[in-house]
């Protein structure tokens, strides 16, 4: 009798024991754990670049206020960190824009220059839009914003971190001219001496450049100088890289024009990809999205 009893208690606390000591630190394969999900944080940069102008064929080939609401919308659904944007009319333009976004990014458009449009970078809220900012608190990124000079046009430029102890980010927003490629030559000469010039930093240049570089495609439709395009295009190899190569076309007429540039070593390109289905009304470009992770990349520039 008196065995059945001890071994009732030794089952007893074997249970009690099942229950109170567990495993701890072990994820199931093929899941993360929060410790895990938390690691990343601060390494992925997330950039989308996207002209949102229209066809030749408009009236006003600038961007319309009324295809803002869908250029918002595919910059939420996608929660890019960073966005370049070309081709919108002004600071009211980029207001609208913000306000579509529901404040949860900031933004600044370029000088005009000579020309009549205005390129735009936009930097995605650590905090969400009334969340209180307690003093404790570092999810609340500062972002600084400067005009770029390139002949007698601007480009848009932010400098950020994705986290105040993670490296010092530059991201430029760009738009080279349409139909000159000598002119395309002096504006990627200018804007890549200018991003070269901002040290300690991890750069990015994205935007619409224009090139006729493709091999896959070659028509030369839109290029007075394919060799200009070509020294512009190797000009800007030599220092960064075509983080976008391998996404495809980005406008009609199968032409790769849209680019985003980054560092030349120690990036992984976990994403690249153009949205084909995100274009309104009669926009000729389609945006690309590039994800890519920075934790092994190394400050060199400076």
């Amino acid at each position: 009798m008196w065995l059945k009893v001890l071994l009732t208690l030794l089952f007893a606390v074997s249970l009690l024991c099942a229950f109170v000591i567990k495993p701890g630190g072990r994820s199931e394969p093929g899941r993360t754990d929060d410790n895990d999900a938390s690691a990343g944080v601060g390494r992925r940069l997330r950039l989308l670049t996207w002209n949102i102008g229209n066809g030749d064929l408009e009236s006003e080939t600038r961007a319309h206020d009324e295809d803002l609401a869908a250029v918002a919308q595919v910059i939420l659904d996608n929660d890019a960190d960073a966005v370049a944007l070309q081709e919108l009319t002004g600071e009211a333009q980029l207001k609208l824009l913000l306000s579509h976004l529901k404040n949860r990014y900031r933004g600044f458009v370029s000088s005009r220059g000579s020309g009549d449009r205005v390129e735009a970078v936009l930097i995605k809220n650590r905090r969400a839009p009334g969340e209180r900012k307690s003093r404790a608190d570092r999810s609340e990124v500062s972002v600084r914003f400067s005009n770029v000079p390139a002949g007698d046009k601007f480009a848009a430029a932010a400098i950020f971190r994705l986290q105040p102890d993670s490296p010092e980010i530059v991201v430029v927003s760009a738009h080279a001219d349409a139909f000159n490629a000598a002119r395309r030559r002096v504006f990627a000469a200018a804007i890549v001496d200018w991003t070269l010039s901002q040290s300690n930093s991890v750069a990015f240049i994205a935007g619409d450049f224009n090139f006729e570089v493709s091999t896959r495609n070659k028509n030369n439709l839109f290029t007075d100088n394919a060799k200009n395009d070509s020294e512009s295009y190797a000009h800007l190899l030599k220092h960064f890289h075509d983080l976008g190569r391998d996404a495809g076309e980005t406008s009609i007429n199968d032409r790769r024009i849209d680019y985003v540039f980054g560092p030349p070593a120690n990036v992984a390109v976990h994403r690249a990809e153009v949205l084909r289905d995100a274009a309104v009304g009669r926009m000729d470009h389609w945006p690309l999205l590039i994800e890519v992770d920075l934790s092994e990349v190394v400050v060199t520039n400076g």
